[in-house]
């Protein structure tokens, strides 16, 4: 028995050796594999049709046929040369289209990366292989639909109205993924910025294709780190997906890349981090240097999302005056401020009492409660009496009410006065 488990991992071992050893990037290292999937999707849904001011609908050439994409339409001055980035959003399948792309949004959320447009970075949103009504071949999850975005970006290089050494690629959560296999199989990008991205796979309930070593292999960024050859960047939220981004620390440790910056930000989740990681990037791209993807997650990207949430979390509080003050709530002197918290273990809440304590806060007795489909939740509030008026006041204490569902991972309702 013992000789036929040294024989399968000897096995195994030199199945991964062959599919990386003397490649030069993603694309050899998967030379001779033709993926097996034991789905044929293919979307059946149309390209919404954006507005004639902000996008076109437009077709780039790739190896199976025309695909279809939105192109940003900016306002030009002659001979003009602009930035440009490719944008992959995330979900299943991978940049899916969709009013979201230009609809304005919370900026917690921001999905569309519309910043870019702002700075006047022009944008292409690429649908893929089965992605959309009309788009030759099937949806392939994280294989040949790399080779699909590096025909978006030959396709946008070649536009006369852009700079081709300023084109870059980006990408959130399964889009982030995408991207980042793309950074590993091609050099036409000027870099990658990757948000959210996992670095092995998302389970084989989500798979299409044969679950098998070799197809997860040849799926899964963290293996090919070393073939990237371009500034490029793997962001998350600290409350969002930490543990890829753990992994790519690890291998990157094992075999570094100086190519390759990671970075976990503090008090971001896996949607809030977009926005303000997005509004860096674009400010640098438009600034008009080469290789401008040199930022300092430490000293800029930390301290641009807590300015970020800072206001995000300033606004609604206004708002949220401004309603009380609506309906008739007089706004003066003091008065007791409450927050509730939700869990499904009781034992989630203990270290949030302990906490809410240890900050002059007053809590209620966790109880047990029913939701409408008849689940058990557990719940308390906590609260401090504070002067209504003074508004930093106020806004310290909606801090702490955040950081304490954000540290213990709950869902809290923000805040109000008195009680319920």
């Amino acid at each position: 028995m013992q000789s036929k488990i040294r024989y399968s991992f000897i096995a195994m071992a030199l199945v991964f050796f062959t599919y990386s050893a003397w490649a030069e990037n993603l694309l050899s290292a998967r030379a001779g594999h033709v993926t097996v999937l034991n789905k044929q999707e293919k979307i059946t849904e149309e390209m919404t049709q954006p507005p004639a001011d902000i996008f076109n609908i437009i077709k780039y050439p790739t190896e199976l046929g025309e695909m279809s994409a939105y192109l940003s339409q900016p306002k030009l001055a002659t001979n003009e040369k602009r930035p440009a980035i490719i944008w992959l959003t995330g979900g299943f399948p991978t940049s899916s289209p969709g009013d979201y792309l230009w609809t304005e949004i919370d900026v917690d959320n921001e999905q569309s990366a519309r910043v870019y447009r702002d700075y006047g970075i022009v944008m292409m949103f690429p649908t893929l292989r089965g992605g959309v009504k009309g788009n030759p071949g099937v949806v392939e999850q994280f294989y040949g639909e790399v080779n699909d975005v590096i025909s978006a970006g030959k396709y946008l290089r070649s536009l006369d109205y852009i700079d081709p050494e300023r084109v870059y690629l980006g990408g959130h959560s399964t889009g982030g993924t995408l991207a980042l296999l793309v950074a590993e199989a091609t050099d036409i990008f000027a870099g990658v910025i990757s948000l959210g991205p996992t670095a092995n796979h998302y389970g084989k309930k989500r798979a299409n294709f044969v679950w098998n070593d070799k197809e997860i292999y040849l799926r899964s960024p963290n293996n090919f780190l070393s073939y990237i050859t371009k500034p490029t960047y793997i962001i998350e939220g600290e409350f969002g997906n930490a543990g890829s981004i753990e992994d790519f620390q690890q291998r990157l440790q094992g075999k570094p890349n100086n190519k390759v910056k990671t970075a976990l930000v503090k008090g971001a989740n896996h949607f809030s981090v977009i926005h303000p990681v997005n509004s860096i990037f674009a400010q640098a791209i438009a600034g008009g240097e080469l290789n401008v993807l040199s930022i300092d997650e430490k000293n800029e990207l930390e301290p641009a999302y807590l300015s970020f949430a800072q206001q995000v979390q300033q606004t609604t509080d206004l708002r949220i005056l401004a309603n009380l003050r609506s309906q008739g709530l007089k706004l003066e002197g003091k008065q007791q401020v409450r927050s509730y918290f939700y869990a499904r273990n009781k034992d989630s809440l203990v270290a949030v009492v302990a906490q809410a304590k240890a900050q002059g806060m007053l809590v209620t007795a966790i109880s047990q409660e029913k939701s409408e489909n008849g689940s058990t939740y557990f719940m308390t509030s906590l609260s401090k009496q504070i002067d209504i008026t003074a508004l930093q006041s106020l806004f310290e204490l909606s801090h702490s009410f955040k950081q304490i569902a954000d540290e213990n991972e709950l869902y809290y309702d923000y805040w109000t006065i008195g009680s319920k």
